[in-house]
């Protein structure tokens, strides 16, 4: 009998164990399905605050991170098991509490466990991949400004050319070109990436360097010197060539020319189907760096007064008292569009005859483009 015993009671532990743990879920039930709700609750909240972060940061050219969406899909998981669980609750009987009630809580950890990995570091999103370009902001294009426009489009989108020097004087709109002409290369197929980088007058090698790889959502240590970040940059634009395809690269405001392999930019081919277009004021420059030159000049006069016209503002433009002035002012700029378009936003509002005749005046003898902002400076001073 004795040796019964000792068994016996081994069973009665081994079924008394989980006895008193259902027993336990019978009695708190009710404190079970509050942890619960207030589980549910909590995960509600910060899957609409994540959403709302979510929202302000995906703007145009990012999407979310990869772990940001499966966070989002694990949560629609567990939201879906919870209505269950709830819809359960709302139709229990107290026969199946005990049962029920380690459902409840079973559910009320897997809540909580989603909620505590809903924490990311930085920011949600990242830019996206399939993106050939985010588009830039520009003007209207005015007058031979739209010839120019397709002249540098269809050397583009042709095979015969592959570095394009788009060539004027400064404020003669090349820019402004430029950029018409990048945005509606965005949703041709031929270019997989575009990339915009301002030169400027004093070339900064490493300065190029670290544009173009932003663009390319990459880095290039900053300890290494010019010569070996070439290297890596080309290897990083060959390895984009093969994996994704050819890209279009502009570099605006040239006023020296340089080699493209100092910088590390792949030479455009006839193979490689790549492009380079750079803008500058310096026909040596288009000349020296292998460039099929695109000349922009100045507007004629009646495109220009069409300009001016456009940016004064109605109630200047259709004053008949001004018409001889404004047409006088016009002459002065000499058909740059930027001397003109800054003239007009100073004119804009300016009904009297008086200020208009000192600002011919005063303009007479200083549009250039470098001396106009002295005008600007001294016809408008208070």
């Amino acid at each position: 009998m004795a040796e019964l015993v000792g068994p016996i009671l081994e069973v009665i532990k081994f079924i008394g164990r989980p006895a008193r743990k259902y027993l336990k879920y019978q009695r708190k039930f009710t404190e079970y399905v509050a942890d619960f709700k207030q589980a549910l609750d909590d995960l509600l909240a910060k899957k609409a605050d994540i959403q709302r972060q979510l929202d302000d940061e995906c703007d145009y050219g990012k999407i979310p991170k990869q772990e940001v969406e499966r966070w989002f899909k694990k949560v629609e998981e567990k939201l879906a098991h919870a209505q269950h669980v709830e819809d359960k609750v709302s139709k229990g009987k107290c026969l199946f509490r005990s049962s029920l009630g380690k459902l409840v809580d079973e559910t009320t950890q897997a809540l909580k466990e989603v909620h505590a990995e809903g924490h990311f570091s930085g920011r949600l999103v990242v830019d996206d991949p399939s993106i050939v370009a985010v588009k830039l902001s520009t003007q209207t294009l005015v007058g031979h400004q739209v010839s120019v426009r397709d002249e540098i489009y269809r050397y583009l989108m042709g095979d015969e050319v592959g570095m394009i020097g788009v060539c004027g004087m400064g404020g003669i709109g090349k820019t402004t070109i430029m950029k018409d002409v990048y945005n509606r290369l965005i949703p041709e197929a031929k270019f997989k990436k575009l990339i915009w980088i301002t030169v400027s007058r004093n070339i900064d090698i490493r300065s190029i360097q670290r544009d173009i790889v932003s663009q390319l959502q990459s880095e290039l240590p900053d300890h290494e010197n010019t010569i070996v970040r070439a290297g890596k940059l080309s290897k990083m634009l060959r390895e984009m060539l093969r994996k994704q395809g050819r890209y279009a690269l502009i570099l605006d405001d040239v006023w020296s020319s340089f080699p493209l392999e100092d910088i590390g930019i792949v030479e455009p081919t006839k193979d490689n189907g790549c492009k380079v277009v750079l803008t500058t004021r310096s026909e040596e420059v288009i000349r020296s760096m292998g460039c099929t030159k695109v000349q922009v000049t100045c507007l004629s006069m009646h495109e220009a007064i069409d300009l001016f016209l456009s940016k004064v503002g109605q109630d200047i433009s259709e004053n008949p008292t001004l018409k001889s002035s404004m047409r006088l002012v016009v002459a002065e700029c000499d058909g740059l569009p930027l001397a003109l378009v800054t003239l007009a936003a100073c004119m804009r509002g300016i009904s009297n005859p008086r200020v208009w005749k000192n600002a011919v005046n005063e303009l007479r003898g200083y549009v250039t483009l470098e001396t106009f902002g002295i005008w600007k400076t001294r016809c408008l001073a208070p």
